[in-house]
Formats: structure tokens, C-alpha cells, sequence
């Protein structure tokens, strides 16, 4: 809405309109004529109320800012000629146009309307009103709105409405370029936050924490933002490039910042990989019974750990490592292997001492051995004689048994003589009965001399019988005493017979067992020496191993380093220098002198010198001694 709706007000409107459009409709009855013309004399005031630049312009400099001009033609129902023949629409709308003849104010009057809209709208054409012809036309010519080649957006269009708007409820005139400048300056600035904006929501934040990789982050980012700067951005070059370098000029600080703390977060993890790292096998090589192959296999961990942290990265990354492996490891590294070597050296002795140990034993068992031969020896004695005093026990035994014998058959004839007379003095007493008195008194006398006799003779028989009774109780005595006496020397036999052989059993299994823990004391002498062998060429082999990862890794690290240098950087970005890496194969004719102690332990590692290296350890060698071992051997 305007402010004063006054005379001017229908020529503020069209001007506006004209403004504005980008395609102007002028909708009219009948045909083109001198009284519809003269309705479009507000054209030739366009100038007075319309300016290009603050200072004057004319219609040729409003040309270039005016729509396309379409005069609508309706209830016409007569056809199109000129002299006769027919002529298109556009052609009758610019024989309508042409100048009048006459140098009156009249004429004057009309040709100033006719050049004013002829310079106003040089896009023009004619249309008789039909609406599938029209609704082609109007789809075809109503174009977006455009100033300096620059689409007018929505936003643009209610900024530029705004600007003539309030110039001419002012009562100044509108000045195209002073408008377009304030909406060019406004959506230079809606561009340079649109760009900021695209910047920051394609910048990759995980970028790995390598200036390389950020820069081109960065720049990749940089595109994208000023991509859509472009896309925004209208007005003049000046107010594009400062608002453009506006923008730059943010996402730089932006990107230095944030580069800055990346670095420094990732310079930081790798600190703390590197010391979780340390503390880890550290650890580990102060472990009981850790070899050198365990530290390398917790070391491969601690590596691929360290590369696959994508946290940990950029320039410092690999030099850490690579540091880190050189010597904090490598120092473990050889920790282990003097450990390994004495625990080794420190086995061998202890098998050596269990050798010296089983050969004493052996020795002492062969003493007792011999003691216990010899005590088998007196007992074997001891056994014969025994032996012999048996078998005479056992002679004399059989000798008092025959004279046993031989006495009871005395004694069973004396009896059976002593009975026989019985039986014939009884016999003789019944035959006497019969005799007479004198033959049975001498009979009797005979008989009684014979039974004296014969009682004299039982008496002795008798007394010989007690006495051989006593005899062969006595011999039977002895016989029991001798039974006694050779059941005690049977028993000391058996028992020393029992007591050689358990000695003989003793003997055996001492020998027995002697013989074993020879035998086992030499295999594990055997295997002592193997296993010391092994962890000899175990050491070599790691040391080897370990000097050519470490020739891989400083390979691997120069090839990175001549990459990084290759790769394109931004303005103000320092190249690191490449790092010295001491090699010892490929540093053959270095003089000895001129390197430091820790290139000549390399320099012996890698030559398979580790018993020099070990030897010079030991003795705490100083670097002349180092110097004339490298020497002596190259």
C-alpha cells in the first residue's frame, strides 16, 4: 500500500508493476488506435519515477530491467491487413507503433508514446484474446523474474517490493541499482551463512587425524560450501567476493581450530597407546617362563591395536611407533633374552648338580654294595659252617639212634628169654608134680638155683635194661637237644640265607636303580644342553626377526614420508623432514668410530654376533671396546 493515493498514483502503480513482472500484460477492447495509445502515455513518465542509478538515466538504461510486454487485444473481431495484405498480430502492434508524420506538438506528443514504449519494451508482442492461444503465450513468455542475469527469488521479490515501496511512500524515487544492491548485499550475506552451513554438514569430522587427509578434507568441504554460495549468492562481483571471502574467512578459523585440536587429540592417544602399550609388555617380560616369542606375539597385538586406532593418527603416529619399537621394545626385547639365557644357563647348572648329585649317589651305592658282597661273603661262610655242623648233628644223631635201637632189641630178647623160663619153670612144676618129693625138692632146688639164676640173670637183665633205659633216655635227651640244637641251626641257616638274599635284593635294586638315575640324569643333562641349544638359536632367530621388522617398519616409514612430501599441502604447512634411520646392511662401509654405541649393538645383532654383544654386556663395555669388536670383524 502507498502511503498517498495523489496523482500520481496510477503512474507509481504501473511503474511498480513494470518493476516487478516479468512479463506485463495490457489488456485492452477493440484495436490498437491513437485513443489507446494516448492511454499509455503514463509510459513516457516511467523515467521520472523509475531510476537505474541515483544519478539520470533514460529509457535505453530502463530497457534492461522492463518485462516483456504483451498488448492484449479483446472483443476484436476484424482481421489483420496492411494495404491490402494480412499480417500477424506483432506485426499489426508495430505498424500501430510507428512514428507519425508531422512536426507538430501533436504529432510530437504521439511519437514521444510510441518511441517510449518501443524503447521501454523491446520484447513486445500482440495477442487477440483466445484463451488456448493465450494460456500458450503467457506459459511460454511469464519467465521468472531476472536482474543482471540473476533469477529473482521469492525472498529477493518481497525485498525488492520492499525497497521501491518504501522510496516511494518517501516521495523519492526508486533507483533500481540501489535496491538491487541492498537485496544483492542481503542475499550475498543468506549465502555466505547458506555456504557456511553446507561447509560444516559436509566436513567429515571422523577425518583420520592427518593433515594430508584434513586438507583435503577441507578443501573437498570448501567446495561444497562455495558451490552453494553460488547458488545463493547474486549482485554485483565486489559484493560477492567479500561476502564469498566472509565466508572463507569463517570456515578457515573454523577448520585451523578444529585441525589444531584433532592433532593435538591424536598426538595425545598416541601418547597413551605408546604407555598402555609399555606398561603392557613390560608386564609381560617380567612374567615367569616368558620367552621371546610370547613379548614379539604380545607385541604384533599391541600393533595391530595401534594401527587399526583411528583415534591415534597423523604425522606423529608412525614416528611414535617406529620409535617406540626401536627402543623401549627392543630393550624388553633384549631383557627377555637375558633372561631366557640365564634361566638356561641357571637349568643347565641345576642339571649338571643333579649329574653330580646321581653320581655320588651311584658311587655311594657301589660302597654299600661292595659292603653288603662282603657281608653276603661272611654269611655264605657262616652258612657253610653251619652246613657242616649240621650234617655231623645230623650223623652223630643217627649214630645214638642205632645204638637206641639196637639196646631195645636187647631188651626185647631179655625179655623173651625171661619169659620163655618162666613158661618152662611152669611147664617143669606141673611135669614134677608128678615125681617124687626128692626129685621135686632137687628138682625143686635145680629149679629154685635155675629161677635164682634166672632171677639174678632178670635182675641183671632188668638193671642192664634200666641202665640201657637210662642210656636210651640219655641218647634220646641228646637226640631231642641235638633236634633243638639243629632245628635252631636250620632256623640262624634260613634266616641267613633270608638275609643274603635280601641283600643279594638290595644289591640288585640298588644297581637297579642306580642304573636308572644315570640314565635319567643323562637325558635330562641331554635335554638341558638341547634346550639351551634352542633358546640359543630361538634368541638368534628373534633377533634376526626383530631387525628385519624393523628394517620393514623404517622402509615403510620412509615410503610414507616421501608420499606425505609428494602429496600436495596447504599454503603455511611445514613438510617434516624425514627421520634418520640407522641401517645397518645397507650402512657396510660406515666407519666404526663414527657411530654411536647403540648403531654398533645394531651393527653386532644384525651380523649374528649376539655372543660378543652378550660378552661386551656383561663386562659393561665402554664404546672404544664396541668400536674395535665392529672393527676386528668387518
Amino acid at each position: 500500500m502507498f502511503a498517498l493515493q495523489t496523482g500520481q498514483y496510477s503512474t507509481q502503480i504501473f511503474s511498480l508493476a513494470v518493476l516487478l513482472s516479468s512479463l506485463f500484460v495490457y489488456n485492452q477492447m477493440g484495436g490498437i488506435d491513437e485513443a489507446a495509445l494516448d492511454k499509455l502515455s503514463l509510459v513516457t513518465e516511467m523515467t521520472k519515477h523509475i531510476r537505474v542509478r541515483s544519478e539520470n538515466s533514460n529509457e535505453a538504461d530502463l530497457a534492461s530491467f522492463t518485462p516483456s510486454f504483451l498488448w492484449l487485444l479483446r472483443d476484436f473481431y476484424l482481421s489483420f491487413e496492411e494495404e491490402g495484405e494480412a499480417v500477424t498480430a506483432r506485426q499489426y502492434l508495430e505498424t500501430a507503433l510507428r512514428s507519425v508524420s508531422g512536426s507538430s506538438s501533436a504529432a510530437q506528443a504521439k511519437n514521444q508514446i510510441r518511441d517510449s514504449i518501443k524503447a521501454l519494451f523491446p520484447d513486445r508482442d500482440c495477442l487477440t484474446l483466445g484463451l488456448s492461444e493465450l494460456t500458450k503465450v503467457i506459459f511460454h513468455k511469464a519467465q521468472p523474474k531476472r536482474m543482471n542475469n540473476s533469477i529473482i527469488t521469492g525472498p529477493m521479490l518481497a525485498a525488492l517490493t520492499e525497497a521501491y515501496v518504501d522510496a516511494i511512500n518517501k516521495g523519492a524515487v526508486p533507483t533500481i541499482a540501489t535496491a538491487w544492491q541492498g537485496v544483492a548485499e542481503a542475499e550475498s550475506r543468506r549465502a555466505a551463512d547458506a555456504a557456511e552451513a553446507a561447509y560444516q554438514a559436509a566436513f567429515k569430522t571422523d577425518t583420520p587425524a592427518d593433515e594430508v587427509a584434513l586438507d583435503r578434507e577441507y578443501e573437498r568441504a570448501l567446495s561444497i560450501g562455495q558451490r552453494a554460495f553460488r547458488e545463493v549468492a547474486v549482485g554485483e562481483a565486489s559484493i560477492q567476493q567479500a561476502n564469498e571471502k566472509r565466508f572463507q574467512d569463517r570456515v578457515q578459523q573454523l577448520f585451523k581450530q578444529f585441525k589444531e585440536q584433532r592433532l593435538t587429540n591424536a598426538a595425545l592417544e598416541c601418547e597413551q597407546l605408546i604407555n598402555r602399550g609399555t606398561q603392557q609388555l613390560t608386564e609381560v617380560s617380567r612374567q615367569a617362563g616368558v620367552t621371546p616369542e610370547i613379548l614379539q606375539a604380545e607385541y604384533k597385538k599391541f600393533e595391530q591395536a595401534y594401527t587399526k586406532a583411528t583415534a591415534a593418527f597423523g604425522a606423529t603416529k608412525w614416528d611414535r611407533l617406529n620409535d617406540f619399537r626401536n627402543k623401549a621394545f627392543a630393550g624388553l626385547q633384549q631383557d627377555v633374552q637375558r633372561q631366557v639365557a640365564q634361566a638356561r644357563q641357571q637349568e643347565v647348572a641345576a642339571e649338571r648338580q643333579r649329574t653330580q648329585q646321581a653320581e655320588q649317589q651311584r658311587q655311594q651305592v657301589e660302597v654299600r654294595a661292595a659292603g653288603l658282597g662282603q657281608q653276603v661273603q661272611r654269611l655264605q661262610a657262616e652258612l657253610d659252617r653251619l652246613h657242616g655242623e649240621l650234617n655231623r648233628e645230623r650223623s652223630s644223631k643217627e649214630q645214638h639212634a642205632s645204638r637206641v635201637t639196637l639196646l631195645e632189641r636187647q631188651l626185647q630178647d631179655k625179655s623173651s628169654s625171661l619169659d620163655s623160663v618162666q613158661r618152662e619153670m611152669q611147664q617143669a612144676m606141673q611135669r614134677e608134680k608128678h615125681r617124687g618129693e626128692s626129685e621135686q625138692r632137687a628138682a625143686v632146688s635145680q629149679l629154685n638155683l635155675q629161677l635164682q639164676q634166672a632171677t639174678q640173670q632178670l635182675a641183671d637183665a632188668r638193671k642192664a635194661t634200666h641202665t640201657a633205659q637210662l642210656e636210651v633216655d640219655s641218647l634220646k635227651q641228646q637226640l631231642t637237644s641235638a633236634s633243638s640244637d639243629s632245628s635252631d641251626w636250620v632256623s640262624k641257616y634260613q634266616k641267613a640265607e633270608d638275609g643274603r638274599s635280601t641283600a643279594v635284593a638290595q644289591k640288585d635294586s640298588l644297581e637297579r636303580d642306580l642304573r636308572a638315575q644315570l640314565a635319567q640324569a643323562e637325558q635330562r643333562a641331554t635335554q638341558a644342553e638341547t634346550r639351551l641349544s634352542q633358546a640359543q638359536q630361538q634368541a638368534s632367530t628373534a633377533e634376526a626377526t626383530l631387525t628385519r621388522e624393523r628394517q620393514s617398519w623404517e622402509q615403510r616409514l620412509q615410503e610414507a614420508q616421501a608420499q606425505a612430501t609428494a602429496a600436495p599441502a596447504p599454503n603455511n604447512s611445514a613438510t617434516p623432514e624425514p627421520m634418520a634411520v640407522y641401517g645397518g646392511s645397507g650402512n657396510a662401509e660406515a666407519d666404526p668410530r663414527k657411530m654411536t654405541i647403540k648403531e654398533l649393538k645394531d651393527w653386532l645383532s644384525e651380523h649374528d654376533q649376539q655372543e660378543k654383544l652378550w660378552e661386551l654386556g656383561q663386562r659393561k663395555a665402554k664404546k672404544p671396546e664396541y668400536v674395535e669388536c665392529v672393527r676386528g670383524l668387518m
